[in-house]
């Protein structure tokens, strides 16, 4: 049994919402949530979100499914192989694989829900809720996140089929890494721009040897020119979901608007009816190699 397993299965949670709320800003000027995203279970995670309303991997949901469906047609593959930067504790993976909704995700790891249960039972709970035969074979996801804890325990549920914890922006793969990155198609992420940027994208690309398709969501406040003139530079069409937007979750307090809004600001995006109403927004961005019909048929979807 490996070191960290028998760590969560001597640890019980039972830290409450309210003594996870109070936090700093990161120097991006967003709180910090790296108290959430490194515990030996979900339900921190899951529990502080929803007391912020997140809500960007339901909004990404419908986005996805219809890409996923536009690359099969495109390459005419019956499967897909899924990649999450910053996939956390495999939320996305939970949706589009596993068919749970994000309100039923946040019943599952409520309070109610786990209360005095220890990791190790919520572990066991979960490896029958994830592999109770309604997960999609059709697709195989692999999470990467710079988090061990969120890795370890997606991996072990059986959330995520594969699990790779690094920064890619530090330091380059593994020959085991890059080995289990080969077989991509499809790079998703809903919130790791901005943290992540074109030297991550250039190493999962370095790679994989199936010319990926991206489908991203990125914050108003994180620019991506730099990810979009690298994916350029590798010959790859880059479009942008052109006239909506996508409430990722609720500010957190008002110094996190503050900081927020003066970083818009200084970008000169225009927050009236987004960003002002007390959400951060996110924007849709799809790349795919260049002279490949992407058969997405999205109205507002323009290259850029």
């Amino acid at each position: 049994m490996r070191g960290r397993q028998a760590a969560r299965i001597l640890h019980q949670e039972t830290i409450a919402v309210s003594q996870l709320t109070d936090f700093d800003l990161d120097q991006d000027g967003k709180i910090d949530l790296n108290a959430v995203y490194d515990r030996p279970d979900p339900r921190a995670y899951y529990q502080t979100l929803a007391a912020f309303d997140y809500r960007i991997p339901a909004a990404a949901e419908p986005l996805f499914r219809r890409t996923i469906r536009a690359f099969r047609r495109a390459r005419r593959r019956p499967s897909t192989t899924l990649l999450d930067v910053g996939s956390s504790y495999g939320v996305n993976a939970a949706i589009l694989k596993h068919r749970y909704s994000l309100p039923a995700l946040f019943d599952i790891y409520g309070r109610e829900a786990t209360e005095g249960i220890a990791t190790d039972r919520l572990l066991e709970r979960d490896r029958a809720l994830f592999g109770n035969g309604r997960g999609d074979d059709s697709l195989l996801t692999i999470g990467l996140d710079t988090s061990e804890e969120a890795i370890a325990y997606a991996s072990d549920a059986g959330i995520i089929d594969k699990g790779i914890v690094t920064n890619l922006e530090e330091r380059a793969l593994t020959p085991a890494e890059t080995a289990a990155l080969a077989p991509v198609d499809l790079v998703l992420s809903t919130g790791a721009i901005g943290y992540v940027g074109a030297q991550t994208f250039d190493r999962i690309l370095d790679a994989s040897r199936n010319r990926p398709w991206l489908a991203v969501f990125a914050l108003r406040m994180f620019p991506v020119a730099r990810i979009v003139s690298a994916l350029r530079e590798r010959s790859y069409a880059v479009f942008k979901l052109d006239g909506e937007t996508f409430r990722q979750r609720r500010f957190a307090n008002r110094e996190e608007r503050g900081e927020v809004l003066a970083r818009l600001a200084d970008l000169g995006v225009n927050p009236a009816h987004r960003e002002s109403d007390g959400w951060l927004h996110a924007e849709f961005y799809l790349a795919r190699p260049e002279g490949e019909p992407s058969g997405l048929s999205l109205p507002g979807l323009r290259p850029i």
